[in-house]
């Protein structure tokens, strides 16, 4: 039976529509059938009584129940079971965003209000029950006895338990004196307050991910890592407190900002501050160590042509080597700062840029400040370049190029005497000139230079298809405000240095000949699937001169008396200075290097008679190059350098370089002007060679999981059932078991030659990226290395994860090395429960830190 009711009518009349009736039913009418029977009662009021899958529609929702009661005058609509265990006419309440299931539902679907027991709710990745539940109204839903989980009603793994709940829009639930239920067992922390946010669309707020840890450095113990607070200010901000503890005391504390504005500016500011206490303050041994740093990051686009970027990191000596996890972080040994302009002519006529950098050692405890330091560019332009479009062969002079280019620098260098107990900071020593040169012990103080580069190329002097021959021509000139003079002290008996202010310029120029050439050697000879080889060789030589500039006659270059005995040395008076200044010594030399290629071809014919090629580089370069200075009064031929690289194995990548000297060596290990192979012994020694070979590989398509088909049903009349073998035994296939698996290996290896001594040498293999799937839950990776020369380990990382339903576990260590720890973790997947205790979305790239393991400094 069905029926409707129109609420644009007087709350007396109802009117009644059969399916097949023309009459149209308003927007908002009441529409209810049953399959059963139906009651309509005016005797005590308008009311009627549904029976058998009875169900009652209005645009504000839907009740379905084995049986409903309805109050035309008051618009309200009751459903109950008739027992607690009566699932089948339980009654259940859906609207647009949210299903109510519950064992009594009273509903007023004008005012949207509603009363509900022993209720489930269903919102968006989770599900609330409660004793009681009501819908006061469109906006409110208040829940007495309540609980919320995001898993199955039917497998409660975990769920928040709390007297009181309220659901305000369908995307935030608050609760009062709730505790946390695992597996039916509380959790020995009761929350008097607090709020779930369900829809994880929006922008919010929220704790981060604690991680429980121990650590074996410095006896820190166990602890919580990551424990903290993102605060999301707006669309362009963000914010970020977390922290570590242990239990001997030791605590880390880390502060972020995030700001950006999309294709206009973003940066960040980072303030670290770490207490380290080892032992108990009564042990002999303990100790305590405070280090900090500060990091800002700042990248802004001005205009299509200028931009202006910054990277400042400070920080403690050991502030990485206490706080950080990774193992790229820990090896650091110094930190680098930069802020640098740069602007690029709209045409590219020109180019110019500003920066100035910082650098901290803390292995010396000195600092380099360079900076400010200005470049400027013209574009390299041919005066005679034909503008016309003829096909002709180009005149040498057409070729001809010119280059500009100038440096502005400055420089402060502060390597304090007592390095790592000097009571003069950087800063001090950088404003004040006394403080430096005390703390110093030198009088250069601030360095500052300029240089200018003029260049005029050539590129093709005599026109040929075979011969590519060009020249070139270099000036350069540099000013400064101060020289060096170097006096004898007969009471010191050595000479000593001074500093003359004043300026001064020096220029010096070289110019250099060219010669290259490509040949080709081809040879049909095949071998198995390789048919046919290609050598390509490109060899060149180059003639370059230089003048001698320490001759009289430049005035660059002075003599000095050494010693009491009379022994004099020439040296530069721009010895010191930031570009330096023409070299000492003529030169007339010879450079002449070889590239050389290896390709085939490889064929390879199918079954049907097809063919297929392919070109294949066995040898991608091989490179030789040396040079042989004509000017020099000793040893004029350098090393031989050599190198290697190849790809021709699929995945494999290997590269080799060596350096190989052609003289012998005196009773010191010194090289003179005698040849290795005058002597009797050999061409060449060889003095260091590396390879490196790295691979990647990657597999598994996931484990297919097999439904096996049933047996069929009993038949007391079939026998065979029982018959001692099985005739389906083997018919089954066995589940395919292809876990999706990838690793990355890296060998390196390098020699070098000490004489006298036994060779350096080094030998490591780093697996790094493996991982792999051991069920379709468990999950491995790790990061391990082998220094086959020390014979052990190097720092390596293990992870182990279990996809728990509702819950994810991981489990992270590192057994090797000085640094040993590990984390364990257990975390809900859904995103909503996660609030509480961990991070939220991504906010237009504002992104927050919630592994310690994976803290990126930026340094």
């Amino acid at each position: 039976m069905t029926g409707t009711l129109s609420a644009q009518q007087s709350d007396s009349t109802a009117s009644s529509s059969t399916p097949g009736g023309s009459n149209s039913i308003p927007e908002n009418a009441v529409q209810f059938q049953s399959s059963d029977s139906l009651i309509i009662d005016f005797t005590t009021g308008k009311k009627a009584f549904l029976f058998g899958s009875a169900k009652v529609k209005h645009t504000s929702g839907e009740l379905n129940s084995g049986e409903i009661n309805m109050d035309i005058d008051n618009s309200t609509v009751e459903a109950k079971t008739l027992t607690p265990e009566d699932t089948l006419s339980r009654p259940v309440l859906i609207r647009e965003d949210d299903e109510i299931k519950s064992t009594r539902i009273l509903f007023n679907y004008k005012t949207k209000k509603g009363k509900f027991e022993a209720a489930q709710v269903q919102i968006s990745e989770g599900n609330l029950i409660g004793s009681k539940i009501k819908n006061v109204n469109e906006r409110e839903v208040y829940i007495q006895d309540g609980i919320y989980s995001t898993c199955p009603p039917e497998y409660l793994y975990y769920y928040l338990k709390a007297k009181k709940m309220k659901v305000v829009d369908q995307d935030e639930l608050f609760f009062s004196n709730a505790r946390l239920y695992i597996l039916d067992i509380p959790y020995p922390l009761i929350f008097p307050f607090g709020y779930v946010p369900t829809d994880i669309e929006q922008k919010r707020s929220g704790l981060l991910t604690p991680t429980y840890a121990f650590q074996n450095q410095n006896n820190r113990g166990l602890g919580l890592q990551n424990v903290g607070w993102f605060q999301y200010f707006n669309d362009y901000i963000t914010g970020q407190v977390d922290g570590d503890i242990y239990t001997s005391g030791t605590f880390y504390l880390n502060g972020l900002m995030q700001y950006r504005n999309t294709d206009q500016y973003s940066g960040s500011l980072r303030l670290g501050y770490s207490k380290d206490r080892g032992l108990e303050p009564t042990d002999p041994d303990f100790e305590e160590a405070i280090q900090r740093s500060i990091a800002v990051q700042h990248n802004q686009t001005i205009s299509p042509y200028a931009s202006v970027s910054a990277n400042v990191n400070l920080r403690t000596a050991d502030f990485l080597k206490r706080n950080s996890y990774d193992i790229n972080d820990r090896a650091q040994t110094n930190s680098n700062s930069k802020v640098a302009y740069n602007y690029n002519h709209p045409e590219n006529l020109f180019t110019f840029s500003t920066n100035a950098q910082l650098n901290q050692n803390f292995t010396n405890y000195s600092t380099r400040l360079n900076g400010p330091s200005a470049n400027f560019r013209l574009k390299t332009f041919s005066p005679f370049q034909s503008n016309g479009s003829g096909t002709g062969q180009q005149s040498w002079y057409e070729s001809i190029s010119m280059s500009y280019n100038n440096s502005l620098r400055s420089r402060f260098n502060y390597d304090p005497i007592d390095a790592d107990s000097s009571e003069v900071s950087f800063f001090d020593a950088l404003t004040d000139r006394d403080l430096y040169e005390q703390a110093t012990g030198n009088e250069n103080y601030i360095q500052a230079g300029f240089q200018q580069t003029a260049g005029l190329q050539v590129g093709q002097l005599v026109p040929s298809q075979f011969l590519n021959i060009s020249a070139n021509v270099s000036y350069n000139e540099y000013w400064y405000p101060a020289t060096i003079r170097r006096t004898y002290d007969p009471d010191l008996k050595e000479d000593v240095s001074e500093k003359i202010y004043g300026f001064e310029a020096a220029r010096d120029f070289s110019t250099g000949l060219n010669f290259s050439t490509t040949v080709y050697g081809i040879s049909n000879a095949r071998i198995g699937n390789l048919q046919g080889f290609r050598h390509t060789a490109r060899p060149t030589i180059g003639f370059s001169y230089r003048p001698d500039f320490s001759k009289e006659q430049w005035g660059y270059y002075r003599t000095v008396q050494t010693d009491s005995v009379g022994n004099t040395q020439r040296y530069s008076i721009f010895e010191d200075a930031i570009f330096g200044g023409p070299g000492r010594g003529e030169q007339r030399a010879i450079n002449f290097s070889l590239r050389n290629v290896f390709e085939t071809k490889v064929v390879k014919r199918d079954s049907t008679g097809e063919v297929s090629e392919r070109n294949l580089r066995f040898i991608d370069n091989l490179s030789l190059s040396s040079s042989y200075n004509f000017a020099a009064d000793s040893l004029n031929l350098s090393d031989l350098r050599a190198s290697i690289s190849s790809s021709a194995i699929s995945g494999l990548n290997l590269n080799a370089s060596a350096n190989f000297s052609f003289y012998d060596t005196d009773s010191t290990g010194r090289e003179i002007n005698q040849y290795l192979i005058e002597d009797g012994k050999k061409l060449a020694q060889l003095q260091s060679f590396s390879l490196n070979a790295s691979t990647s590989f990657r597999g598994g398509n996931g484990i297919q999981v097999y439904t096996p088909e049933y047996r069929r049903r009993y038949d007391p009349y079939d026998q065979s059932i029982f018959h001692p073998v099985d005739s389906r035994f083997g018919l089954e296939p066995v589940p395919d078991f292809s876990s999706p698996w990838s690793v990355s290996l890296n060998f390196s290896y390098s020699w070098n030659y000490r004489f006298g001594e036994k060779p350096n040498k080094r030998a490591t293999l780093r697996a790094s990226q493996i991982s792999f799937n051991l069920t379709p839950k468990w999950k491995f990776n790790t990061d391990v290395g082998y220094d086959f020369i020390a014979k052990e380990f190097t720092p390596s990382q293990f992870s182990l994860s279990r996809n728990l339903e509702c819950w994810n576990l991981s489990f992270q260590i590192n057994p090797f090395g000085e640094f040993q720890y590990y984390f364990f973790r257990l975390s809900v997947n859904s995103s909503q429960i996660q609030s509480l205790f961990q991070k939220l979305p991504v906010l237009k790239n504002l992104e927050r830190s919630s592994s310690p393991s994976g803290r990126s400094y930026g340094y």
